[in-house]
C-alpha cells in the first residue's frame, strides 16, 4: 500500500490557515509548510501525525499559542516555529517529545517561562 511520507509545499506564497485534516494523514513523516503567508492558528490536529519526526512552519504568520497536542507527536525529531506571531507560553506537553532534537521558537511573542522538563529531553541539542 502506498501512503504519503513528505509534504513539502515551503515557498509557494500560500496564504489562508493550515487544514486541519492534515490530521488525517496518518503515515506523514514530515512536513514543511514553510516560508509562505500562512495565517490562523496551528491546527491540534497536527497531534494526531503519530509518526510525524519532522515539522516545519517557520516564517509564516501563524498566530495563537503553540498547541499542546503537539507533545503527542513521540516521533518528532525537528520542530520548527520560527518567525511567526506565536503568543503564549510554551506548553509543557513539548516535553513529552523524548526523540527531539531541534526546538527552534525563536522570532515570535511566547511568554513565560520554558518548561524545566524540557531540559530531560535526551535528545535535544538546539
Amino acid at each position: 500500500m502506498k501512503y504519503l511520507a513528505g509534504l513539502y509545499l515551503n515557498n509557494n506564497q500560500l496564504r489562508g490557515m493550515i487544514p486541519s485534516a492534515l490530521g488525517n494523514l496518518k503515515n506523514l513523516e514530515r512536513l514543511s509548510l514553510s516560508g509562505n503567508q500562512l495565517t490562523g492558528t496551528i491546527p491540534a490536529d497536527l497531534g494526531n501525525l503519530s509518526n510525524l519526526e519532522k515539522l516545519w512552519l517557520y516564517n509564516n504568520q501563524l498566530m495563537g499559542t503553540i498547541p499542546a497536542a503537539l507533545g503527542n507527536l513521540k516521533n518528532l525529531e525537528r520542530l520548527i516555529l520560527s518567525g511567526n506571531q506565536l503568543t503564549g507560553t510554551i506548553p509543557a506537553a513539548l516535553s513529552n517529545l523524548k526523540n527531539l532534537e531541534y526546538l527552534w521558537l525563536d522570532s515570535n511573542q511566547l511568554t513565560g517561562t520554558i518548561p524545566a522538563d524540557l531540559i530531560n529531553i535526551r535528545y535535544l541539542k538546539y
